[in-house]
């Protein structure tokens, strides 16, 4: 208990020893996540909407039959290859009026299924808010057309319109800055028993 307490009183000593090292190197940290978060990565905003995948329903037929759904859901992964298609793609973009290459557009745009459901989200984030949602309108007007030629009895449906999007969604500079104080509180405090740890085996 006596080496316990004795070991707790040095690391106390060494960090005031060295008190000076771990609040430079804390602050700089953080004041350079402050820095990069505010002002040189630039935000990134989020257009998405979501689009209902079933068959074309009549007033004499509007029941879905468990293997529709089935069916349907098998479907989903195929519906969403179509999306990200080259040729869709790029005709989005050029509707848009947006010059970005098939390559740079998908790097940027998310399409997945929701779990057991027959409903896909589509997202595409962009530094300009407003090309992000324009993009996301053109994708799914060129998707519901090509969807329509290659599943003639397919049916799709926009559950969620597309908005624009008013808040970036990164960078997220409280998470940024507090992962930078805690990084920089973790390397001053480790250096400082290292610097300590050197210090006495040259004594």
């Amino acid at each position: 208990m006596e080496d316990q307490l004795i070991s707790i009183e040095e690391i106390i000593k060494i960090l005031k020893k060295r008190r000076k090292i771990i609040v430079i190197i804390t602050l700089l940290s953080t004041l350079a996540s402050v820095v990069l978060s505010f002002f040189v990565i630039e935000p990134k905003y989020e257009a998405s909407t979501k689009l209902f995948i079933g068959k074309e329903t009549t007033e004499a037929n509007q029941s879905y039959s468990q293997s529709d759904v089935i069916m349907y859901q098998t479907l989903m992964k195929t519906y969403c290859e179509v999306i990200k298609t080259n040729d869709l793609i790029l005709k989005a973009a050029k509707e848009a009026n947006i010059d970005l290459n098939a390559e740079e557009v998908l790097e940027n745009l998310s399409v997945i299924t929701i779990a057991d459901t027959q409903i896909l989200e589509v997202s595409f984030k962009s530094e300009n808010a407003k090309e992000a949602r324009d993009l996301i309108e053109e994708i799914t007007k060129e998707f519901i057309k090509i969807s329509k030629e290659l599943f003639p009895n397919g049916n799709v449906k926009v559950l969620q319109q597309v908005s624009l999007p008013e808040k970036p969604v990164s960078p997220n500079k409280i998470i940024n800055i507090s992962i930078a104080f805690l990084l920089g509180l973790i390397v001053s405090v480790a250096l400082s028993f290292l610097l300590e740890f050197f210090h006495k085996t040259r004594v």
